[in-house]
């Protein structure tokens, strides 16, 4: 056989490619590949064009009132811009706007609840049998048995519990929020004079990740470096407020209350200070007896020089003010927590903290809060203002299961967890494409979907018991005069939270569940509404989420001792069950620490927020607080594997 040498080989190879090339291009598989080309761009969305413009809007769906400026092309809005800034929600409303699955005309329930499956009805239908329903639920006698949860105090919600009052029910409820919260637990809420303080001393609230008026915060804590204002965050996780803050003090988990007991205790032995409080005497000396600085100091991790050092300099500032409430969109804290803070406020007299309630919201109802009367509660109508406490709620298993006795109304842009379970779901607008005093609305409509307000003023017009109580025309609604008014004198309410701080203890020592279960928010995401759009997904960190997989945080040396190691499974064990994750290791938690990103595990939030991680809030802790009627959820003792 002849031997080939190089130069034969170049040709053979030269010949095959020539070949190769040759019958690639008479196959016509080039001009098939341009013409695939040519039609998937003519497939590609392509913005309709027009003039640049800009208009003005104010959310009537957020507490805060975010002043935007939306950016336009012809009709299309394309960006919000505040000068300002604006709260994660308003952050969101374009996408809310375009979304996809929008809910665009009234839907009633065609299959079982919870199957997802609705038809499309007229807005006459709607509001007809659901008003019939209400009538009949009045006129039997049983008009307490109607029911209401707002997602905040907007003016949305502000109606809505206008109407369920003029019915003549006692069950209208709010998704926590400190201004809820403090209300119950202090008789008001607190107002901050944030802007007139030199001393900050913070209870693991997220001062800067949205906690109260996130608008008004940001400009606050500028207004605070320029200032000199010292700000001390107390935390278990290092947030993005303890990692601004002059003085960071890792605490024990849950253990947050245990510290302003013995600050207080501290202020009150040593330095002589009192309170004006109710029962002032009565609390002192439970707190003097039970929480000696050596007990806080154990229960705390914190050393006894430092707690006086902590102490000492919060008495001597000016103008200092204690803030409580852990968290920033997914508040919980205990009465116990919110009384003890305050009280340090009282005792030094402080003028940047005092009581306030608005005049025409109340937080008196048949149960004292949400999670109660997810428990307890017994209803035959549940209206739901966009709000979603079968995911936001410890109890929303229960909750679910009553919702199916019941008619169920959603007010709602899109379907979440709770929605699915509605027999009506009614749609509403986006703060966009609503009309203000101050501005028209910034966009046309996109579908049949209207306005919160004008839907509930069309269903009260219906109700004959709350015709006359309720206004006749949304432009009717401003004039509604809700004023911040004094809230009155401020009690320890000894009675009520006694028990709470004698279990304190025990519940921070539990040794079958060595390990502290604590949640964390993410960015955009808050307590679980932004996982419905597609650039917030985009925005989640991969130490979170990644690839399916939904992580939790956990200190490299609580990872050694148990075993872990970066990207093990995790089980997680309490007293009401079990959770499975995947572990990312940090040195922002404590020791004994697992934190969980909230928010996420949704069952029906659109195809973006479906099946994503896992939803912490159906093992933890769910002791109802005796003042507020919530679960103090933030820390739960756990076991792992």
């Amino acid at each position: 056989m002849k031997k080939i040498d190089r130069k034969d080989f170049l040709k053979i190879g030269a010949g095959a490619v020539v070949g190769g090339v040759a019958g690639y291009t008479f196959s016509g598989a080039p001009f098939l590949g341009f013409q695939w080309l040519v039609e998937w761009s003519q497939d590609q969305y392509v913005p309709a064009g027009g003039v640049e413009k800009y208009v003005q809007a104010i959310s009537e769906s957020c507490v805060n009132g975010c002043k935007v400026s939306v950016r336009k092309i012809g009709e299309r809005a394309v960006k919000i811009e505040s000068k300002e800034g604006v709260c994660p929600s308003c952050l969101n409303a374009l996408q809310l706007l375009y979304h996809p699955e929008r809910v665009a005309t009234p839907l009633k329930r065609s299959g079982e609840k919870g199957s997802g499956k609705f038809k499309a009805v007229s807005w006459d239908e709607a509001l007809k049998d659901i008003s019939a329903q209400i009538n009949k639920a009045i006129s039997e006698g049983k008009a307490n048995s109607i029911a209401a949860v707002n997602k905040n105090e907007s003016i949305n919600g502000l109606l809505m519990e206008k109407f369920v009052r003029a019915v003549g029910s006692n069950n209208v409820y709010y998704e926590p929020t400190w201004k809820s919260l403090t209300s119950q637990a202090l008789g008001g809420y607190i107002k901050y004079d944030f802007a007139a303080t030199d001393y900050v001393l913070s209870f693991g609230a997220k001062l800067i990740e949205g906690w109260g008026n996130p608008v008004e915060m940001q400009k606050v804590f500028v207004d605070w470096k320029k200032k000199g204002v010292k700000l001390v965050q107390v935390d278990s996780v290092c947030t993005r407020t303890a990692s601004v803050a002059n003085e960071f003090v890792g605490i024990k988990p849950g253990s947050e209350a245990a510290l302003a007991f013995g600050i207080a205790n501290y202020l009150i032995t040593e330095k002589r200070m009192t309170s004006t409080g109710a029962d002032f005497a009565k609390w002192s000396q439970i707190i003097i007896n039970k929480f000696p600085l050596s007990k806080v100091a154990a229960l705390t991790g914190i050393a006894e020089d430092k707690i006086k050092k902590i102490a000492n300099d919060f008495a001597q500032s000016k103008n200092p003010v204690a803030v409580a409430g852990k968290g920033a969109y997914g508040m919980s804290g205990s009465s116990a927590e919110i009384i003890a803070v305050y009280c340090l406020n009282t005792l030094v007299k402080s003028r940047a903290a005092s009581l306030v309630k608005d005049s025409e919201i109340s937080y008196v109802a048949e149960f004292s809060g949400i999670d109660k009367f997810a428990k307890e509660g017994n209803f035959s109508i549940l209206i739901l203002n966009n709000s979603n406490p079968v995911h936001n709620s410890v109890y929303g298993e229960e909750l679910k299961k009553k919702m199916g006795k019941a008619l169920v109304v959603a007010i709602t842009p899109l379907i979440n967890d709770s929605a699915a379970y509605a027999d009506y779901i009614l749609p509403t607008l986006s703060f966009l494409e609503v009309e203000t005093p101050q501005n028209k609305a910034a966009v046309i409509k996109q579908n049949e979907a209207k306005d919160a307000k004008e839907i509930i003023i069309s269903l009260a017009s219906m109700v004959e018991k709350a015709k006359a109580a309720m206004p006749k025309q949304v432009s009717d609604v401003y004039n509604i005069s809700n004023k911040e008014v004094a809230a009155g004198s401020f009690s320890f309410n000894v009675d009520k939270i006694k028990n709470d701080i004698d279990l304190y203890e025990k519940k921070l020592t539990d040794k079958e569940y060595p390990v502290t279960l604590v949640p964390m928010e993410v960015p955009l995401v808050c307590n679980g509404e932004g996982l419905a759009f597609p650039y917030v997904l985009k925005s989640i960190d991969p130490t979170i989420l990644k690839l399916g997989k939904f992580y939790v945080q956990m200190n490299k040396d609580t990872a050694k001792k148990y075993g872990f190691s970066e990207g093990s499974s995790i089980k997680i064990t309490s007293a009401r069950g079990k959770i499975k994750a995947y572990v990312h290791l940090t040195d922002t938690v404590a020791p004994e620490t697992v934190a969980i990103p909230l928010g996420f595990g949704h069952e029906s939030y659109t195809k973006y927020g479906n099946d994503k991680g896992v939803n912490p809030k159906k093992i933890m802790t769910a002791d109802i607080d005796p003042l507020t009627g919530i679960a103090d959820w933030w820390s739960t003792r756990v076991k792992i594997s």
